[in-house]
Order: C-alpha cells, then sequence, then structure tokens
C-alpha cells in the first residue's frame, strides 16, 4: 500500500478527482464482490449493480449543487429499479434473491465508499499547522485522517495481536483476530487521531479526535469481519487477485467500508457542537 501513497495523496487533492477514484474502486469492487457471490452459487445482477453502485458516488459528487436528498433518492430508485428489473427476466425462479443481492451488493460498497467523496467535500477551515505550507485542502485532511487511522488501526491490530494474541475474536469467521489485537488497534487509533489534529491542523479538540479514534477502532475490525462472513459463505480465501500478494480490492477495502462513514458521520457531529 506505500507505493499507493503518492497516487492517494493526488487523488485527494481535488474533489472530483477524489469522487472518479472511489467511482472507479466502486465499479471493480462490485465487480469483485458479484464474482465472489457467483462462486457461491448466487446469481446477482451485475449491470444493474454497478449502475446503483456509481449513482451513489453521483449523488454524493453532486450533492453540494443541490438541496435535494441525493443519497436517498438514489437509494429509493435503486430499491425499484433493482427490483423491476427481475421483471425483464425469463426465468424468474430466483428474482428475490437476485434482486436482494444485486441491491445490497451494491448499497454495501458504493452507498458506504461514496463517503470519502462527502469527506473531500468538508470545507471547514484548518488550523494553523506543520503543513501550512503545502496549503492542504480541508476535505483532503479528513480524507487523510480516515485512511491514516484505518492503515495504522489494522497494522497495530496484527502486531499486537501476532505477539501477544491469545483469545480469539470470532473463531469461525477470522481464526487469527484476537482481542488483544483488537485492543492494540483501537490504542492505536485514538492516538492516530489525536496526532493528526496538530500535524493536519484539524480543527477540533483533542476529546473530539479520540471519539473519532474510537470510533474508528471499532468500526474498522467489524467491516474486517463483514468480509470474512461473505468469504466464509462463498468458501474462498481471498476475494480476488487484483493486487498481487494482497488478495482483491475488497481484501484492501474491508476496514474502510465501514471507516469512511463512521468518521464521517463522527465528524459531523464533532463540528456541530
Amino acid at each position: 500500500m506505500v507505493i499507493l501513497i503518492p497516487l492517494i495523496v493526488a487523488v485527494a487533492w481535488w474533489p472530483w478527482a477524489t469522487a472518479g477514484f472511489v467511482a472507479l474502486c466502486v465499479v471493480l469492487a462490485i465487480i469483485e464482490l458479484f464474482g465472489l457471490l457467483r462462486q457461491g452459487g448466487f446469481a446477482p445482477r451485475r449491470v444493474p449493480g454497478i449502475a446503483l453502485g456509481v449513482a451513489f458516488c453521483a449523488a454524493a459528487a453532486l450533492q453540494p449543487f443541490t438541496g435535494l436528498n441525493l443519497a436517498g433518492m438514489t437509494l429509493a430508485l435503486g430499491v425499484m429499479a433493482t427490483l423491476v428489473y427481475e421483471f425483464t427476466q425469463s426465468d424468474r425462479s430466483t428474482s428475490l434473491q437476485n434482486w436482494a443481492l444485486t441491491f445490497t451488493g451494491a448499497a454495501y460498497i458504493g452507498w458506504l465508499l461514496s463517503a470519502f467523496i462527502l469527506l473531500r467535500q468538508l470545507d471547514t477551515p484548518l488550523r494553523a499547522g506543520p503543513l501550512d505550507p503545502l496549503n492542504v485542502p480541508p476535505g483532503a485532511a479528513w480524507v487523510f485522517l480516515v485512511l491514516a487511522i484505518t492503515w495504522i488501526q489494522d497494522s497495530a491490530a496484527y502486531f499486537v495481536g501476532r505477539s501477544i494474541g491469545r483469545t480469539r475474536m470470532a473463531p469461525i469467521l477470522s481464526p487469527k483476530k484476537t482481542w488483544e489485537g483488537f485492543a492494540g488497534g483501537l490504542i492505536a487509533s485514538i492516538l492516530t487521531a489525536a496526532a493528526a489534529v496538530p500535524i493536519l491542523g484539524l480543527p477540533i479538540s483533542l476529546f473530539s479526535a479520540a471519539l473519532i479514534g474510537a470510533a474508528a477502532g471499532i468500526a474498522g475490525p467489524l467491516g474486517d469481519l463483514g468480509e470474512s462472513l461473505i468469504k466464509r459463505q462463498v468458501g474462498v480465501k481471498d476475494s480476488g487477485t487484483l493486487i498481487p500478494g494482497h488478495g482483491g480490492i475488497l481484501d484492501r477495502m474491508d476496514s474502510l467500508l465501514f471507516t469512511g462513514p463512521v468518521i464521517y458521520f463522527t465528524i459531523l457531529l464533532t463540528l456541530a457542537r
């Protein structure tokens, strides 16, 4: 992931680049997810699923230009459109199952990941900090915060769990996860959020940062376990082979799918205080 940091920094610098990159990730992840489900004997509809996933991204990107609730509109139309699509199929013996998986799969990827587009749109001015000469956009700083917390939490949980982990957290879903690793990751999340306040010049208190870190420290492992549940259901180890040696794109984004929206709404709560 280190080699992707320059690309991620560049993408986060401009709102439309962020939206385009997120949409690309959504398309790749939905293709991967639906491929997994097909291996398990299910048949989600790829074209409607991708269309709905991208629609969630478009709704988030266009939200600043209208007073309409575009996410809610996309959600409502998505439910209807994916169901109506089943009318066009000659074999309707598994239509209910196909509709449910198409809609929930697109929402799981597209709706949750679109939180990064919303994060990039946050424009509360940053405070003075060591990165002032770089003129980091406020929204980009929040995106960097989410990525830093998630990646450091994941790494800390891994190393702590590997060194002193004894008590299994979810032995069926993820046998290697331990409560000791979870605790190490949670502490790392809180410390990372607190350190990011002066470094990035975030306009929040250290207490608010600790809340954000704690929320992310809980959400990240849950996102990881969520993807593990899907893979267990279909009997595969990795979601794909897009990233050599690291599995598929879902394997890299599972925690971010949860930490993105959780941190976004936690930020809104702290800024509203």
